[in-house]
C-alpha cells in the first residue's frame, strides 16, 4: 500500500488564531476517511493543504499522482462544460455552462468532473450538499467502485456511514483517528465518555475518602491533646512502676499527626480526573398567546401550481397534525421549497389556521453586518431568558467565549447555527425548515435533531438528510409525480 498523499508540518494560523498544528498526516492507497470537527475548526483548510491549494510556511506536501478537489462553494467564474462523456452523462450534465445551472446541478458537476480526472485521491467538502436523495445514493454507489484515496468532509451522517473506514477528527488543533464508519465513532466517543466518567467517580471517592480520613485522624488527635491538658506529671516513683513502658505524653498526637500528613501527601499526588462533559437538556416552552388548538393548523386540497413553464402540483393534497414534526422530501426541482413559501404565503388551495404564527429557516449562506450581540439578538421577540438562550447556543456548539461575539464577528455556519435558535426560540407556533442541516457540522446537526424532537410546536422540515429525516419526521410526504405521498406516518 502507497502513500496518496504525505503532508508534513502543518502550522496555519487565521487572524493571530492558531487553527492547525499538525506534524505530519499520510493518506494511503484506497483509504477512506471522513474528516469531521466543529465549524470553523480548519476542516475546508486541511482539504486545501491536502490538495495543495493552501501551503502555511514551511509545509511539505507530497502527491504520487493526480490529486482533485471538490469544493463545497463553487466557483464565481462562469464554467463552460466542454465535452459530453460518460461521466457528464451519468450525472445527467445537460447545460452548456455554470451560470444557468441550478445548485443540485452544479454540484452534480462538479462531482462528475473530479471523478473524469483519474484521480488517485478525492478530496470532498459537502459533496452531498444540494443533492437529492437519488444524487446521494448514485454518490455513494459511485464512490464505492472509486479505487483511489477519499476524504471527505460532511454533515451527512447517512453518508459517512455508507462510504468511510476511518474518521478524522479535527480537536485542538490537531487530528484524532478512529477507525470504521462514524457510527463507530459516536461508539468509541461514548465508550471513552464512559470511561472518563468511570476514573471520574472512582477519583471523586478516593479524595473523599482521604479527606474524611485525614479530618477524622486530625479530630482524634485534637481530643487527646484536649485530654492531656492540665494531667498532673508523673513523679519518679510513678515512672520506675509498672506504667514506666508508657509513651511520653503527646507521642501518641504526633503519630497522628504523621498518619493525616502522610495521608494528605497521598491526596496531593493524586491524579486529578476532569468530568466528563454534561450535555443540559433544552425544555421548550410555549406561551398561552401562541398555542394552537385546532386538530389540523394547515391543510391543503387539491393544489395546482406552476412556476413558468413548470408544472409542480396537479390536485395535490396534504393535512398537517397539531405538534408533529413533518418532512417533505422529493427530488431536485420537485417543489419542496415552494411549496413552504405557499404556506407562508397562504397560497391558493390552503387552509391554515387564524392563529398561526409561522417561523421560516431559509435555506442559504447567511451574513451579517450587525454590531448587536448574540443575545440581544436572540432575546427579541423569545419568551426565553437570557440562560436558557446560552444553553441553547452552547449545545448548538457554541463555546462559551464565542457567545460575546456580535452578529457580523461570526462565520456563515455560526450565524446558520444563530438563526436555527432564533427560530426555536421565538414566538412561533409552526416552524418551516428548508435543508436546515446545511453549513452544519455533524456534531451541530445532532444538537438540531434533539431541538426539534424535543419542540412542542409543528415543524414542516425539507431535507436530503436521511439520518435526520428517520429521528425526527413522524410523517414523511414525498413529493412525486406532481402529488404529495405520504410513506410515513
Amino acid at each position: 500500500m502507497y502513500e496518496s498523499i504525505l503532508v508534513k508540518n502543518i502550522d496555519l494560523e487565521y487572524n493571530g488564531k492558531n487553527i492547525l498544528d499538525i506534524t505530519e498526516l499520510t493518506i494511503f492507497e484506497g483509504e477512506r476517511i471522513g474528516l469531521i470537527g466543529k465549524n470553523g475548526s480548519g476542516k475546508t483548510s486541511l482539504l486545501r493543504i491536502l490538495a495543495g491549494d493552501l501551503r502555511p510556511a514551511g509545509c511539505e506536501i507530497i502527491h504520487n499522482g493526480n490529486v482533485v478537489i471538490i469544493p463545497q462553494i463553487p466557483s464565481e467564474q462562469s464554467q463552460e462544460v466542454s465535452k459530453s462523456d460518460y461521466w457528464t452523462s451519468l450525472w445527467q450534465i445537460n447545460a452548456k455552462n455554470t451560470t444557468v445551472m441550478s445548485g443540485g446541478e452544479e454540484t452534480r458537476y462538479r462531482i462528475s468532473k473530479a471523478f473524469s480526472e483519474q484521480a488517485v485521491c478525492i478530496l470532498a467538502d459537502e459533496p452531498t450538499s444540494q443533492l437529492d436523495q437519488e444524487g446521494v445514493q448514485l454518490l455513494i454507489q459511485q464512490l464505492n467502485y472509486y479505487t483511489g484515496a477519499l476524504v471527505v468532509v460532511s454533515h451527512d451522517r447517512y453518508f459517512l456511514d455508507s462510504i468511510v473506514h476511518k474518521i478524522w477528527e479535527i480537536k485542538d488543533n490537531g487530528v484524532l483517528e478512529y477507525y470504521g464508519n462514524y457510527s463507530d465513532y459516536l461508539n468509541q466517543i461514548e465508550f471513552e465518555r464512559k470511561q472518563q466518567e468511570k476514573q471520574y467517580n472512582i477519583y471523586v471517592n478516593e479524595s473523599e475518602r482521604l479527606r474524611h480520613s485525614i479530618e477524622t485522624i486530625e479530630n482524634k488527635a485534637s481530643k487527646l491533646q484536649t485530654k492531656q491538658v492540665g494531667k498532673p506529671i508523673k513523679n519518679n516513683t510513678q515512672q520506675d512502676s509498672r506504667i514506666s513502658g508508657q509513651r511520653p505524653i503527646g507521642s501518641k498526637e504526633k503519630s497522628m499527626n504523621r498518619i493525616a500528613k502522610s495521608i494528605k501527601k497521598r491526596l496531593e499526588t493524586l491524579e486529578e480526573v476532569n468530568a466528563p462533559s454534561v450535555q443540559s437538556k433544552i425544555f421548550f416552552k410555549q406561551s398561552e398567546s401562541v398555542k394552537l388548538y385546532n386538530d389540523f393548523p394547515i391543510m391543503g386540497g387539491d393544489i395546482c401550481k406552476s412556476l413558468g413553464s413548470t408544472h409542480l402540483f396537479d390536485e395535490a393534497s396534504f393535512i398537517i397534525p397539531l405538534g408533529k414534526k413533518i418532512a417533505i422530501t422529493g427530488d431536485n426541482g420537485a417543489g419542496k421549497t415552494t411549496l413552504l413559501k405557499m404556506i407562508l404565503s397562504n397560497d391558493e388551495g390552503l387552509t391554515i389556521s387564524k392563529k398561526a404564527k409561522i417561523g421560516y429557516f431559509k435555506q442559504q449562506s447567511y451574513k451579517s453586518t450587525s454590531n448587536e450581540s448574540l443575545l440581544q439578538f436572540l432575546s427579541k421577540d423569545s419568551d426565553y431568558k437570557s440562560h436558557e438562550l446560552i444553553a441553547m447556543l452552547v449545545q448548538i456548539g457554541f463555546e462559551v467565549q464565542d457567545i460575546r461575539k456580535s452578529l457580523n464577528q461570526l462565520s456563515g455556519g455560526e450565524l446558520t447555527k444563530v438563526m436555527l435558535v432564533k427560530l426555536l426560540s421565538g414566538q412561533y407556533n409552526i416552524l418551516l425548515m428548508d435543508e436546515p442541516s446545511t453549513f452544519l457540522d455533524t456534531q451541530s446537526v445532532e444538537a438540531l435533531e434533539t431541538m426539534m424532537i424535543a419542540y412542542q410546536g409543528t415543524i414542516l422540515f425539507v431535507s436530503h438528510d436521511i439520518r435526520l429525516i428517520d429521528n425526527v419526521a413522524d410523517t414523511i410526504y414525498e413529493i412525486r409525480d406532481k402529488k404529495l405521498n405520504k410513506i410515513k406516518g
